[in-house]
């Protein structure tokens, strides 16, 4: 099954996306939410307009979505119901203050920031996959 990447990034008050595999096709939704639910049926139709010799092999099978986010911004928009910005900068020991530009999009990170941001996200993920409950 092939994965497709997915590179997210805010765009005006909603967010894009576009998608390195597939040449041409951007979408852009008021929320990453939005952006999500219309994605595959997006794609089938972009790949149903293609000549034939435009086809890739894969777009014959199934696929599945990895989501890439360019910014913090959209990631705090597409996940905001679950860590909010004062989660966020717990988890990865960053300044609230600092974070909440970083959602705001007022300040970008640095890539070994992003990298920093990444890194506690899926400790935070993998602390969360340790947890049971007695009795279940």
């Amino acid at each position: 099954m092939k994965k497709l990447k997915v590179i997210v990034c805010k765009a005006g008050n909603g967010v894009s996306a576009h998608l390195p595999d597939v040449e041409g096709y951007v979408i852009a939704r008021d929320t990453v939410a939005k952006l999500k639910k219309d994605l595959r049926e997006g794609i089938r139709f972009h790949v149903e307009g293609l000549y034939p010799e435009e086809r890739c092999e894969w777009m014959n099978g199934e696929y599945e979505f990895e989501f890439v986010f360019h910014d913090i911004a959209s990631f705090i928009e597409a996940y905001g119901n679950f860590i909010n910005q004062s989660c966020l900068a717990r988890i990865t020991g960053i300044n609230e203050g600092q974070m909440r530009q970083y959602a705001s999009g007022v300040k970008q990170p640095t890539k070994k920031t992003m990298q920093r941001i990444e890194t506690g996200i899926k400790h935070y993920a993998f602390e969360l996959q340790s947890v049971s409950f007695d009795g279940v």
